[in-house]
């Protein structure tokens, strides 16, 4: 039975899984929550639970266009179209889609909002004792590593190569419509903080070549006329692609350790002992640091008004 099972879902494609998985549990009497990604529900589980306390459930079905899909297939349905189901997605380079059952991260992805220096402060008060108000200078530490993460911040966000890089992608999405390419195979940042200084690197993938040959003058008319560029350059931090932002939160995290140059620097401005006491959190960011990530104002307005619809 179970081979006749697998061998029907092979032959459908993701929208018509999803959707028969939608309608198995969706007279659970719960709210349903469709998010794009496996990872996502490490921001949004605490988030969504503040609110909705467990009236919930949530579906992950794998990127965008398939939360939109998915949404097409349930609004068209005539049994199913008025469900208390709602779509959360990342805004990408995209316009942000808004509606009463779809929220658009403000930012490029989930990614940017762990960047936010507020990440920073809340996770050295909970990871690195700086809570024990016994500690002299308490606020001067943590005001001096917030701040020396904004500096490096900033010097990563004008980094030429990450500039390139994200203007690159912005023009394989939005120019050549080239949703499927994969972007990591376009090019390839790494990140690197050695005694608080910062290093990029860019690496050109397979399907660097082909753009680059196939696109060279519009490329760079694109650079000098796109509006939507400009708009990016200016919020890096928000509109910058994610992945990158949390590579370099993840560099910065290991400067905690109680090794590390920044360390150092603490112990002899401020006589104390920074130390993180879970070294292992640079390696599960999404995971560690979901609980310290400020939960933006407009998730917790539409929360609220999840929860008004769930319960109407």
């Amino acid at each position: 039975m179970s081979s006749r099972v697998d061998t029907l879902l092979e032959s459908l494609d993701d929208t018509e899984v999803f959707f028969l998985e939608y309608s198995r549990i969706r007279s659970h009497g719960k709210a349903i929550f469709i998010i794009e990604g496996k990872d996502d529900p490490k921001f949004y589980t605490s988030k969504i639970s503040t609110i909705l306390g467990d009236l919930w459930d949530a579906v992950s079905v794998g990127g965008k266009s398939k939360v939109l899909e998915l949404r097409m297939s349930i609004r068209n349905h005539p049994s199913y179209k008025t469900d208390k189901v709602f779509f959360l997605m990342d805004r990408d380079f995209d316009t942000r889609i808004l509606g009463a059952d779809i929220y658009t991260t403000p930012s490029y992805s989930i990614e940017n909002i762990y960047c936010d220096p507020t990440t920073i402060r809340n996770l050295i008060v909970g990871e690195c004792g700086l809570s024990n108000y016994k500690i002299q200078r308490r606020l001067d530490i943590i005001t001096f590593v917030v701040q020396e993460y904004e500096r490096l911040r900033a010097i990563f966000h004008r980094s030429k190569k990450l500039i390139i890089a994200n203007s690159v992608f912005l023009y394989v999405r939005k120019e050549m419509h080239a949703k499927k390419i994969s972007l990591d195979k376009v090019l390839k940042i790494e990140v690197k903080i050695a005694d608080e200084n910062l290093i990029v690197k860019l690496s050109r993938k397979s399907e660097y070549k082909a753009v680059r040959l196939a696109e060279k003058t519009k490329f760079r008319e694109f650079l000098v006329q796109s509006p939507q560029l400009k708009e990016i350059l200016r919020s890096p931090e928000m509109l910058f692609r994610g992945k990158q932002e949390i590579l370099f939160l993840r560099e910065f995290i290991k400067l905690l350790k109680e090794d590390s140059s920044l360390s150092k620097n603490v112990f002899i401005q401020f006589g104390h002992k920074l130390k993180l006491e879970n070294p292992s959190m640079a390696d599960h960011v999404l995971s560690s640091l979901a609980q310290y990530v400020r939960t933006p104002d407009c998730l917790i307005d539409f929360l609220g008004r999840s929860k008004e619809i769930t319960f109407s």
